[in-house]
C-alpha cells in the first residue's frame, strides 16, 4: 500500500512550504515542490505524481501554470489542481483549456483543500470515463470509494487515498454490501460489488471463481481434484469453486498434449 503521490508546484515559498505541511498531515506524499516551469516539468517526467497541485502565476518562469500543465498533459494525464489567486473570468477560461479536475481559488483552508483533492481525483475520473484509452477509471457507485489508473487503485480512507497495486491483490471477496479486498499485506474493506470491481479493473489476472470470489490467478498455488489454493501469509487459502464457474477454472490449468 502507498499514498497518494502529489507535485506542489508554487513560487511562494512559505505558501508552498504550508501545503506541503497540510498534505502531509492529510497522508499524502509529496514527490517534489517546486517553483519553476522547467524543474516541474522535470521533476513531473522523472517522479511521475499521482496529482499535481499547481499555481497559475509562476515567476520567473518561462511558462505559466496553465501552459506548464499543458505541457505535462502531453506527457501523461494526471488530475491537476489549480491554486492561484486569479479569479477572473479571463483566466478561468484559459484555465479551463488545460482541462483541470478542480479550480482553487487563494486563501484556502485545510478543509477546502482536502474537499479540492477529493473532487479532483473524481472529476478527473469523470471526464475520462468517456474515453476508453484512457487509464484512470471510477466504480459507478454513489460511495465513490474505489479508482484505478493502469496498476493501481486508488481506495478511499477518509479524505486521502490510498495507492494499492492491483498485482498484489491475492482475492476479493464479497462481503454483504462491500467487497473486502486481501493483498499481501493488508486487508481492505469498501463499498462495492464483485461486478463493478471487476469493471474498474480489467486485468486478465483477475478472475472469477464463485460469485462470491475473484481471485489473482498470480497468486495461484494449486488446483487440485476441484480444489483451489491461493498463496497466502506463508502458506495457502482455500477458495471455494461456484458450480458455474467450474468449467472456466479448469480452462486456466489447460493440460500439455503429446503427439
Amino acid at each position: 500500500m502507498e499514498v497518494l503521490r502529489i507535485l506542489i508546484v508554487e513560487d511562494d515559498l512559505l505558501l508552498a512550504t504550508e501545503l506541503g505541511e497540510q498534505l502531509l498531515e492529510f497522508g499524502y506524499a509529496i514527490t517534489d515542490t517546486v517553483s519553476r516551469s522547467d524543474t516541474a516539468l522535470l521533476s513531473f517526467r522523472r517522479r511521475r505524481p499521482d496529482l499535481v497541485l499547481c499555481d497559475i502565476r509562476l515567476k520567473g518562469s518561462a511558462l505559466d501554470g496553465i501552459e506548464l500543465v499543458k505541457e505535462m498533459n502531453e506527457i501523461a494525464r494526471v488530475p491537476i489542481v489549480f491554486l492561484t489567486a486569479s479569479g477572473d473570468t479571463a483566466t478561468v477560461e484559459r484555465a479551463k483549456l488545460a482541462r483541470p479536475a478542480y479550480y482553487l481559488v487563494k486563501p484556502c483552508n485545510a478543509p477546502q483543500l482536502k474537499v479540492a483533492l477529493d473532487f479532483a481525483i473524481a472529476n478527473f475520473s469523470s471526464s475520462t470515463l468517456a474515453d476508453p484509452s484512457h487509464s484512470l477509471r471510477k466504480q459507478q457507485s454513489p460511495a465513490e470509494q474505489m479508482f484505478s489508473v493502469t496498476d493501481y487503485v486508488f481506495l478511499k480512507d477518509g479524505y486521502k487515498h490510498l495507492r494499492v497495486k492491483i498485482a498484489s491483490i491475492i482475492w476479493v471477496m464479497a462481503l454483504g454490501a462491500n467487497v473486502k479486498i486481501i493483498t499481501e499485506k493488508d486487508t481492505y474493506v469498501l463499498t462495492a460489488n464483485l461486478t463493478s470491481f471487476s469493471q474498474q479493473v480489467p486485468k486478465d489476472f483477475m478472475v472469477r471463481i464463485h460469485r462470491s470470489y475473484i481471485i489473482n490467478i498470480q497468486h495461484l498455488a494449486s488446483y487440485q481434484g476441484g480444489r483451489l489454493f491461493m498463496k497466502y501469509q506463508q502458506g495457502e487459502q482455500e477458495l471455494p469453486i461456484g458450480k458455474t464457474y467450474r468449467s472456466k477454472v479448469k480452462d486456466l490449468f489447460p493440460r500439455l498434449k503429446s503427439d
